[in-house]
This record gives C-alpha cells, structure tokens and sequence, in this order.
C-alpha cells in the first residue's frame, strides 16, 4: 500500500513540476521584448496580433511566442502594463527570491535541497508579511520600501541586498523565469534519489504554492492585455457596431488549466 501510494504521489509531483516548467518557459517568452525591429513571419499593427505566432528577438535564433497562441503582445502594451515603478515594490521582491535561488541550487543532496527550499519559501513569506504588506503611515514607498525590522543576514537563505537603483520589472521577471525553471528541474531531478513520502509530497507542493501564487498575479494582468487588444482589433473590423452597449466583451475569461 505504502509503494502504491509512493507511486501516485510522485506521479502527481512530476505532473506539477512539468506543468511549472511548461508555465514559466511560456510566460518568458510571451512577455519577452524584441531587441530589433526584424520581424519575421508576423505583422503587427501596433495593437499586437491575434494572427502571428512567433517573432525573431534579436540575432539569437529565439523566439518570441504568442500567449497561449492567441496574442504577440505589443511591446509598448507589456510595459504599460508591467510598469517598473508602479510595480517597485513586486519588481524588488522576485529578484530577491531570484537571486536567493542561486545559492541553493548548488546544494548536491537532494534532501538538503528540497528542505532549503522550504525554509526560503518561509523566509520570503515572512519577509513579505512584515515588510511589503505592512501599511507604512507617512512613509514614502520608494525610500521605506526595503527598510525592514530584520537585520541582513539574520535569514539562513533568503538574500535582502537589492540594488540601490530602481529595476526593470520585464528584465527581472526574464531573469527570474529562467532560474525557477532550474528550480523545478533539479527538483524533478531530486525525485530520483528520495523516497517520495507524504512528507515530501507536502514539502514541494508548500514550495509550489508560493510560485503558483506568482503566476496567478501575472497571468491575470496578462489576461487583461488580452482583452483588451482583442477589442481594439474587434473596433477595427466594425467600430459602429462596437460602439453599442449591447456588444460590450465577456470580461469574466478564465485562466488556463495549466495554471490549476
């Protein structure tokens, strides 16, 4: 019975971790930003596109993928949307997750590796509750946002240093999509040398949550872009008829399963 269950739960860890994988590759490429102009099989009219699929970035063979093959996003859209001083705060806190990552993935044991990352998680919860959620009375946002009750350092893996400058949101979220993606891969890879337990199954989904929680913010304002470009292109095709009230969009649109 025991081996049976051993079986269903690390079925269904692997089944998440892939779904995480297959979540943030696809999250850094639909909200990647062109580095040229080169646009190659796809034509936008400044509104994104429902039609194209892919774009060029760079020189570098990547790919700019529509999301969840319905819209290129319009790169002045992304950051309207994703704007790095509106979000100081959000933009901050996943590049100190990101950049606490990093040591831990040099952990070989995958025992200690797994329990590393649950003692961060509850780092960064902690953190977050006491520093970004607390209603700071005749402060400015910008110059209390990092001072915090806990000294640097009192935290066993979460890092509190950032930059002394403002961040680019969509550079930090890039970066932070291509660490949490080794994350869930080493975790994957852990699976192999553990005995896959209750305990660990509770272990790595109280991990999970937290970056689920993560997607869900974003995935929602992505959502938004969505909607909106859809209506633009929607005016486009018959702005008379878009005018009338009885025509207004369906603003209640579902996230995707592989967010579930």
């Amino acid at each position: 019975m025991t081996a049976v269950a051993g079986n269903v739960w690390e079925f269904s860890i692997r089944e998440l971790i892939n779904k995480r994988i297959v979540t943030f590759r696809h999250l850094r490429n639909a909200m990647a930003l062109p580095l040229d102009l080169s646009v190659e099989g796809f034509m936008s009219n400044g509104n994104g596109s429902v039609c194209g699929s892919t774009e060029s970035v760079g020189g570098k063979g990547t790919k700019r993928r529509a999301y969840f093959n319905t819209l290129l996003f319009d790169p002045e859209d992304l950051r309207g949307m994703f704007n790095s001083i509106r979000l100081r705060k959000r933009t901050r806190a996943y590049f100190m997750l990101g950049a606490s990552l990093g040591p831990i993935l040099a952990i070989s044991n995958p025992s200690d590796y797994i329990k590393a990352l649950g003692i961060l998680i509850n780092e960064y919860d902690t953190y977050m509750s006491e520093n970004f959620f607390r209603k700071s009375k005749g402060s400015d946002e910008h110059s209390s946002v990092m001072q915090t009750s806990y000294e640097s350092g009192i935290f066993s893996y979460l890092d509190t240093h950032t930059p002394p400058f403002d961040l680019d949101f969509l550079q930090v979220f890039d970066t932070f999509c291509q660490i949490t993606v080794i994350m869930y891969t080493k975790l994957a890879d852990s699976l192999l040398s553990i005995p896959i337990t209750q305990a660990a199954f509770d272990s790595i989904a109280k991990i999970d949550s937290r970056f689920k929680k993560m997607l869900g913010v974003v995935t929602k304002e992505l959502d938004e872009l969505v909607k909106n470009a859809v209506t633009r292109e929607l005016r486009l095709i018959d702005p008379l008829d878009m005018a009338s009230p009885d025509n207004e969009i369906n603003t209640d649109w579902e996230t995707g399963s592989v967010y579930k």
